[in-house]
C-alpha cells in the first residue's frame, strides 16, 4: 500500500517524534549545565567564606581549578553539557561563568550564566 503524502506544512509522525526527542535532549543538557553552574556557585561561596569574601581571580576555569578542586569541589567540570568550555572571569570580588548553550556561541540568547551567585538562562 503506498504511503500517503503529508499535506504541505504538516509534519509526519516521525518528524514530530524526532523533534520531540531533540527537544528533550536539549532540555536535559540545559538542566545538566545548570546543575554544574549550581555546583560551581556552591564551591565559590564556600571558597569566599574561607577567603574574606573573595573568589579566585582568573580568566578561565582551568586557571582556577587548583584553587577550587578538590577542597571546594571534588571535580571541576569546565565543559557544559554540549561539550563547550565554559568561560570564567573574576577580579576576586565578582565573577561570571558562562555556558554558550546549544548553539556553542557566547553572547547569544541561549547562553546560560552564573554571575555573582545568580543563574540565568536564555530562551
Amino acid at each position: 500500500m503506498p504511503a500517503l503524502a503529508c499535506r504541505s506544512g504538516e509534519r509526519s509522525t516521525a518528524e514530530q517524534a524526532a523533534a520531540a526527542a531533540v527537544g528533550g535532549l536539549d532540555r536535559a543538557r540545559r538542566e545538566r549545565t545548570v546543575d554544574r553552574l549550581e555546583q560551581l556557585r556552591t564551591a565559590l561561596v564556600r571558597y569566599a567564606l574561607d577567603h574574606d569574601g573573595l573568589v579566585p581571580e582568573g580568566s578561565s576555569l582551568a586557571g582556577v581549578s587548583a584553587e577550587l578542586s578538590p577542597q571546594y569541589l571534588p571535580l571541576l567540570q569546565a565543559e557544559d553539557a554540549w561539550g563547550n568550555t565554559m568561560s570564567y572571569a573574576s577580579d576576586g570580588r565578582s565573577y561570571s561563568v558562562v555556558s554558550a548553550g546549544p548553539d556553542g556561541e557566547t553572547g547569544t540568547p541561549d547562553d546560560i550564566s552564573l554571575r555573582d551567585g545568580a543563574v540565568s538562562q536564555g530562551s
